[in-house]
């Protein structure tokens, strides 16, 4: 009798770590699946919210393992991949992929291996664990406890890598929706608008000798071959004046000279020690 009572104990502690392992490999996969749906998104501004939700929905309706699949493949450095980039924008066109870089291979071997047994691990565990337990041996059961608290370190291991992952993709998004985040955008459209293009070439191409481009002359140019770019200028890059914008690309200098007839005009040039590169 007291044999059976210790017994129907043991029986109910395995039970238990079965429920708890399920548990886990639950928690992992919906990690997995949050991090699949987030390592890469594109689109315009406008639609970015609906993108980001029809892979959510997608990536919802797979299996562990496709997603484990896709995971090694889309989540550790892989050659770079075409960004279906629209040949004409019509707005902010945005890309983002996440990726684990990393020059050892025999890491992104490990983590490949690791995922793979634990998806089969889970499918044995759901699938195919009752046959095999004995659940009136105390050699089966005893067993098969052992198998399932080994079973739950690894699970905890890999849970303890995909958290660090996730929290790297929160810090991330507490970034993009910034203010600095914002003036990092601000700044990288200013910088490649037209217009600034435009003054870029004209102090390479029209710089005196010393280096320096009156601003008069440099507006005068681009009045000539595209006037558009000189009106609504704060409506369409955040600043009143021609002097501002080339302030705000941190691309150029600015200083002011003395005309012969006791005026002053500015100058400006490209910074001497500015890296530009496509």
């Amino acid at each position: 009798m007291e044999i059976d009572i210790e017994l129907e104990k043991l029986k109910n502690e395995v039970l238990r770590k079965i429920g708890r392992n399920v548990m886990l490999f639950q928690q992992m996969e919906h990690m997995l699946k949050c991090l699949l749906a987030s390592n890469k998104i594109s689109g315009y501004a406008s639609e970015l919210k609906t993108n980001h939700e029809q892979r959510i929905t997608k990536i919802h309706k797979q299996t562990m393992g496709q997603v484990v699949g896709q995971y090694i493949e889309g989540n550790f450095s892989a050659p770079k991949e075409a960004t279906n980039l629209p040949e004409e924008l019509k707005e902010p066109w945005f890309y983002f992929r996440y990726a684990i870089e990393s020059d050892d291979v025999f890491y992104y071997e490990k983590r490949k291996m690791a995922l793979a047994s634990l998806v089969a691990e889970r499918n044995d565990l759901i699938h195919h664990l009752l046959p095999k337990w004995n659940t009136r041996s105390f050699e089966s059961s005893t067993e098969t406890e052992l198998y399932l608290d080994q079973q739950r370190e690894k699970i905890l291991l890999e849970l303890e890598a995909l958290k660090a992952e996730i929290n790297a993709i929160k810090e991330f998004a507490v970034f993009l929706v910034s203010n600095e985040c914002k003036k990092h955008i601000e700044l990288s459209l200013l910088r490649q608008s037209q217009l600034v293009v435009w003054l870029f070439e004209i102090a390479q191409q029209k710089a005196r000798s010393d280096g320096w481009v009156v601003l008069s002359n440099a507006a005068h140019s681009i009045h000539q071959h595209f006037p558009e770019e000189l009106t609504n200028l704060e409506e369409r890059y955040g600043h009143k004046k021609l002097k501002a914008i080339i302030l705000a690309t941190e691309f150029f200098d600015i200083t002011q000279e003395s005309t012969d007839k006791g005026g002053i005009r500015v100058l400006y040039r490209i910074k001497p020690d500015l890296n530009f590169t496509d």
